[in-house]
C-alpha cells in the first residue's frame, strides 16, 4: 500500500496487517506531526527523537493487535504524549524544585527586532525546553493539548492544586525567559 492518496486510517490498517510499505508510509506521513508534539515535551531534540522511536514501537504493536477505531492522527498524538510522560517519569525528571539553568539564557546585549512582534516556532520550543520538566508538562497538557486540571492530575498522579501551581509557575518562568531573551537594550534603541 504505497498509494499517497489513501487515508491514514487505510494505511494504518495495512500497516497492522504487516505490510512493510504501509508501515513506511505511515511513519513518513506521521513523523513531522509527532515530532512537533514530542518537541513540546522533550528537553532537547535527541530526547524528542527517542520519544518518537518509542511511540512508533507502541503504535505499530497496537496496530498489529487491534483494529484502529477513530482518527489515526489523534490516536498517534495520544501515544506520543503518553510516551513523553512515561519518559519523564522513567528518568525521574519531574522534580518540582528544579530551577532553570541561567547559563542557558542568551548572553550579551540583545534588543528586540522591531520588524516583527512574532516569536518563531523554533524559539518557542527553545523557551519551552528551558522550563523544568514538571512545569513544561503541565503547560503543554493544559495550553497545547487542552486538558483540564482534573485530567492532568489524573494522568500525572498529582493533585489538581499541583497542576494549577505548575501551570502558573510555567507561565511566570516563560514570561521571565521571554523578557530576558527579547529585552530591549536602551543603548541599542533607534532614536
Amino acid at each position: 500500500m504505497t498509494d499517497s492518496s489513501a487515508s491514514l486510517e487505510d494505511v494504518a490498517r495495512a500497516a497492522g496487517r504487516g505490510e512493510t510499505s504501509a508501515q513506511r508510509a505511515l511513519y513518513t506521513r506521521l513523523y513531522p506531526y509527532g515530532m512537533s508534539i514530542a518537541l513540546h515535551y522533550a528537553g532537547q531534540r535527541t530526547e524528542a527523537e527517542e520519544i518518537m522511536q518509542d511511540a512508533y514501537v507502541k503504535f505499530f504493536k497496537y496496530l498489529g493487535r487491534e483494529e484502529l477505531s477513530g482518527s489515526c492522527r489523534s490516536f498517534f498524538s495520544r501515544i506520543v504524549i503518553n510516551t513523553s510522560i512515561d519518559l519523564l517519569r522513567k528518568r525521574n525528571r519531574m522534580v518540582l524544585t528544579q530551577e532553570i539553568d541561567e547559563s542557558r539564557l542568551p548572553k550579551g546585549n540583545y534588543c528586540r527586532n522591531t520588524g516583527t512582534d512574532r516569536i518563531e516556532e523554533e524559539e518557542i520550543y527553545r523557551l519551552l525546553q528551558m522550563l523544568p520538566p514538571a512545569y513544561r508538562l503541565a503547560f503543554n497538557l493544559h495550553v497545547l493539548e487542552g486538558y483540564s486540571h482534573p485530567e492532568i492530575a489524573r494522568r500525572l498522579s498529582i493533585s489538581e492544586g499541583a497542576s494549577r501551581s505548575n501551570l502558573h509557575k510555567a507561565r511566570k518562568k516563560l514570561q521571565t525567559l521571554a523578557a530576558a531573551y527579547y529585552q530591549i537594550n536602551d543603548d541599542a534603541k533607534v532614536r
